[in-house]
């Protein structure tokens, strides 16, 4: 987890090259964008889905791999935009279907940290990490460079001449200065652990957690309620703040804890009314990101703030949450006395077909 900052700078340097590499790979007429993934890179990928989508106006969807792998239907992808996430690049499925891809004359874009992994070789460009190697089996310095990685490459896509009408991404993400910032805002998260403490205490003491978000910073809630399961043993759910109230909603109680995760932007105030309604079911939340988060949560309702340097779009705001929703999961852990990163049946590589 320490490393981030260090990865992310050595990203931010490197922008404009990798911009260049993604527009180089792009089909001259462009037909469609999909993605493939599993796991962490699922959830990037979700945050990749949101920003090419509103970046272009073109439907961004998701593959199926099994589609693929095991009822062996592969779709039209002539002059499609593919983009496969593996932090290893070397997930059996991935690598298949994104070679499976190219075959059939997809424009395949690697997102992964192994420049010389199978999934790079399937493809016409590729996106590294560049992290070195990664011990602990729970993805964190992978996963917060996915996540700029998708980012920059959706600027990328957005300034082809290959778009028509397109969105300039800068005020999602704040632009140059933002990107500039983000390594010191995350180093400035990883420093700030005194308000951990209270956080723990609520989701320890729970069996149960919701993570809350919605638009650009909904791959948050899913990595954070990902992080958690994956190191605590215990089952925790990610959900966008609108899809929490048709039904789950009903599961709120003091028994659950909320991690509620919000920035400056279009869906805040939906994240806050979406956490106010479960506290008022009796769960305590936690809030990550804007104060605004849980500024209205009942009186008396149980509750812990984790602040986010407010320097960021919302496109780039998401990593610093997501490295709160790491502290929280490897915090919480240690305070179940268990081992955070050697989870009991879990492998560094999941080698699915």
């Amino acid at each position: 987890m320490a490393e981030q900052p260090q990865v992310l700078a050595n990203l931010v340097q490197q922008r404009n090259e990798l911009h260049a590499a993604v527009q180089d790979a792009l089909p001259q007429s462009l037909r469609g964008i999909t993605l493939i993934a599993r796991g962490s890179s699922d959830n990037v990928a979700v945050h990749a889905r949101y920003l090419l989508e509103l970046a272009t106006g073109m439907p961004v969807s998701m593959v199926a791999p099994s589609l693929v792998t095991r009822y062996h239907r592969v779709s039209d992808l002539r002059d499609y935009l593919v983009i496969a996430l593996s932090q290893s690049g070397r997930t059996p499925e991935i690598v298949d279907v994104a070679t499976q891809a190219a075959g059939v004359g997809a424009a395949v874009v690697a997102v992964t940290n192994d420049v010389e992994s199978p999934l790079a070789e399937a493809a016409a460009a590729t996106l590294s990490v560049g992290t070195g190697a990664e011990r602990a089996v729970p993805a964190t310095k992978t996963v917060t460079g996915q996540l700029a990685l998708v980012t920059l490459l959706a600027e990328a896509v957005a300034a082809s001449p290959a778009i028509g009408e397109r969105t300039d991404l800068t005020q999602y993400t704040g632009g140059d200065a933002a990107w500039a910032a983000l390594p010191d805002t995350v180093a400035d998260v990883l420093a700030d652990t005194a308000p951990l403490a209270d956080a723990v205490g609520i989701l320890a003491e729970r069996p149960d957690g919701i993570h809350l978000a919605r638009g650009l910073t909904y791959a948050a809630a899913l990595e954070g309620a990902l992080k958690a399961k994956e190191t605590s043993r215990r089952v925790h759910e990610g959900y966008s703040s609108a899809d929490f109230l048709h039904g789950p909603l009903t599961v709120a109680s003091p028994t659950v804890s909320v991690v509620a995760y919000g920035a400056d932007g279009p869906v805040l105030a939906d994240v806050a009314n979406t956490a106010r309604a479960a506290a008022d079911l009796g769960s305590p939340v936690v809030g990550v990101g804007h104060p605004d988060v849980v500024a209205g949560l009942p009186d008396g309702a149980k509750s812990a703030f984790l602040p986010v340097p407010q320097r960021l779009g919302e496109a780039l705001a998401v990593v610093p949450m997501v490295v709160r929703g790491q502290q929280l999961a490897i915090d919480t852990t240690l305070e179940l006395g268990l081992d955070p990163d050697t989870p009991e049946g879990l492998n560094k590589v999941t080698a699915t077909h």
